[in-house]
């Protein structure tokens, strides 16, 4: 009976694995890689599939995309890659939503999308006597009156914003109030978009001396652009902003900037893949609060930037990158070179990695004012610092390993 003991034991142990085979053959096994999706909702209401955690289980990888379109609401791509026995089998799917769109609404609407998508798989597989379908009783052509609904706000879309924020402590006190207004406008050929905002922070610090330390900075632009869609790799636009900040020294800055952009891929494929390079030229008027390290009041300028951007979002993870260059007309000297990256890798099965960096090489601070910064200024951020460059990065590594499947929903404590 002894000997018997560790022979259990051992078979208890292979239990669990030999249970997730067995529910593996009785329906299929879903990747879905959805930043934006609602998993708990998948989990309880579309429980019939397995929702394994790593690409190299699945038997069909569900990448799901968006991108945000011109009413403040969404249009989504999913993309059904057949994995294992369905290696070879695609299908891509769209879906566009109206705005202000509730929560739940729009998550209902990206669960349908998904079990609609996964339709053919199912058929291929020995699991479609299961599958029972539903066919709302279409209309008839004679019944449809064709009706052409007039746009009364010609595709303008409003919005309106404001918050705040208080910190209080015995020692010290912060006040943020913020607003924005935008008003855009998007078609397939135009994209115009103008917005109003204003931050304004106040801090106060209570210290040993007779007085307290008292901190206040604001931040106010007016900005607009209108972009035309020339064909389905070029662009070409108009940007203007009118802008106030205390930080930068700025008590008005006036921007005039006409730009165009060629893209690699047509604009239709953003979702996925995206190569651009945009040159801009700029024409900028400054009013300064004080007198900058270039003994300057006032001074009008004349610079140009040119920007490279690569986005992908693909089946093995997601890279960004974007460098961007700029120099005023007058002196090359006074330049900037920025570069931000980022990239998320599925490395192999259950390892993922993740890499952000951002450097910027930085010549061109002409609004600094002239003389020596205080120390309250310096700690509490209120200025602009000389600086001639700035790095940061980070780094994340991910294993994951154990039980293939992801399905169970608990929120109890």
């Amino acid at each position: 009976m002894l000997r018997l003991f560790p022979l259990l034991t051992f078979a208890l142990c292979l239990s669990p694995l030999f249970s997730q085979t067995e529910t593996a053959k009785t329906t299929l096994n879903v990747f879905l890689d959805c930043s934006f999706c609602d998993m708990t909702y998948f989990r309880t209401n579309v429980s019939y599939l397995n929702y394994v955690r790593d690409r190299e289980t699945a038997d069909v990888h569900v990448l799901a995309t968006r991108v945000r379109g011109g009413t403040n609401s969404f249009n989504y791509t999913f993309d059904f890659i057949g994995l294992k026995e369905f290696k070879g089998e695609q299908l891509q799917l769209e879906l566009s939503e109206l705005p202000n769109i509730a929560r739940l609404q729009r998550t209902q609407n990206i669960a349908k999308k998904v079990e609609a998508g996964l339709v053919p798989f199912w058929i291929k597989t020995g699991l479609a006597e299961q599958l029972q379908l539903n066919i709302k009783n279409p209309t008839s052509k004679q019944q449809v009156a064709v009706q052409q609904v007039e746009d009364v706000w010609k595709n303008w879309v409003f919005s309106i914003e404001a918050g705040g924020s208080a910190n209080v402590e015995s020692s010290k006190k912060r006040f943020v109030g913020w607003g924005r207004i935008q008003g855009n406008r998007v078609t397939e050929t135009w994209r115009i978009r103008n917005q109003i905002f204003a931050r304004y922070q106040r801090q106060r610090f209570e210290t040993d001396e007779d007085a307290p330390i008292i901190s206040a900075t604001e931040r106010n632009y007016i900005s607009s652009s209108t972009v035309r869609s020339i064909n389905d790799h070029v662009s070409a636009g108009f940007f203007a902003s009118v802008a106030r900040s205390t930080y930068n020294n700025l008590d008005l800055e006036t921007r005039l900037a006409p730009a165009f952009e060629y893209s690699l891929f047509p604009y239709s494929e953003v979702n996925r893949r995206e190569v651009t390079i945009a040159y801009r030229f700029n024409q900028t008027y400054r009013d300064y609060n004080e007198l900058t390290i270039y003994e300057k009041l006032e001074e009008a300028l004349w610079s140009q930037s040119l920007v490279f951007s690569t986005r992908l979002q693909q089946p093995w993870g997601s890279f960004f990158t974007q460098i961007q260059g700029s120099h005023y007309l007058h002196n090359l000297d006074e330049n900037r070179l920025e570069m931000n990256t980022r990239l998320s890798l599925r490395v192999t099965k259950g390892l993922s990695v993740s890499l952000r960096g951002e450097v910027e090489v930085i010549n061109d601070q002409r609004s600094l004012p002239a003389g020596d910064i205080s120390f309250e200024d310096l700690v509490l951020s209120q200025r602009q610092i000389a600086t001639n460059f700035r790095v940061s990065g980070s780094v994340g590594v991910n294993y994951t390993f154990g039980s293939i499947y992801n399905n169970v929903v608990n929120t109890r404590l």
